[in-house]
């Protein structure tokens, strides 16, 4: 009598039984050295609840490299690394008529300043002092017709 052994494997991919996966999508800063970095992250495969290994704001990111790691609650753990590009383009106030125009500003950076902001009026020149710089810009823009 002879006796018939079956032996059955069954091939389950990661993917199937939760394997955490982390995927990043990195944007790069809106000016030339500033923290306007973000990078938006979506887990897949978690059970439950991801939590990350950084204590950064992932919205407000300076140019460079990062990587941490992250764990679901089932304690999967899987690791991020992502680059935050530095965009060349310099950051000012872009408004001709704002008083801290800024010729060289390609991006606007809402840091500009405009009569109806200041406290003292007749510092024309935001220097927090009402003195000759204020008379002489009134004197450069005496006469100027106004659009």
């Amino acid at each position: 009598m002879r006796a018939l052994i079956l032996c059955i494997t069954f091939f389950v991919p990661l993917a199937l039984c939760g394997q955490l996966s982390i995927e990043a999508s990195a944007f790069s800063t809106l000016c030339s050295g500033s923290s306007t970095g973000m990078v938006q992250l979506e887990a897949s495969g978690a059970v439950g609840e991801v939590t990350y290994s950084t204590n950064l704001n992932l919205t407000a990111l300076m140019a460079g490299d990062y990587t941490f790691d992250a764990q679901d609650e089932s304690g999967q753990v899987a690791t991020v690394s992502f680059t935050i590009l530095d965009r060349p383009e310099t950051c000012g106030c872009t408004y001709p008529q704002a008083f801290n125009y800024d010729l060289a500003a390609e991006v606007d950076n809402g840091s500009c300043v405009f009569a109806s902001d200041q406290s003292c009026l007749a510092d024309i020149v935001p220097d927090g002092v009402v003195g000759t710089n204020d008379l002489l810009q009134l004197l450069v823009e005496f006469g100027v017709v106004c659009e």
